[in-house]
């Protein structure tokens, strides 16, 4: 149970800090903001998915469905810009 705990404090941390990084870049106009910042979203996405929803323990189908998204949503974001 402690255990548990502690890898969910050290992944919200973790969370704050790669929000604050997006925030970082979408304000400096950096020439790679359109890959850093979905690159980080997918991070963050995939960190709440299997820590806090728990897909970890779910079948192998819906975790390769889960990063199937990631991979189709990052992909869509780099051949629209």
């Amino acid at each position: 149970m402690k255990t548990e705990i502690k890898k969910n404090i050290i992944l919200w941390c973790l969370l704050v800090i790669l929000i604050c990084l997006s925030t970082l870049f979408s304000e400096n106009g950096t020439t790679l903001a359109y890959i850093i910042i979905p690159l980080l979203s997918s991070v963050k996405f995939i960190s709440v998915l299997f820590q806090f929803v728990e897909v970890k323990h779910a079948h192998l189908v819906w975790k390769m469905i889960s990063v199937l998204f990631v991979v189709i949503y990052f992909i869509g974001i780099v051949v629209l810009y």
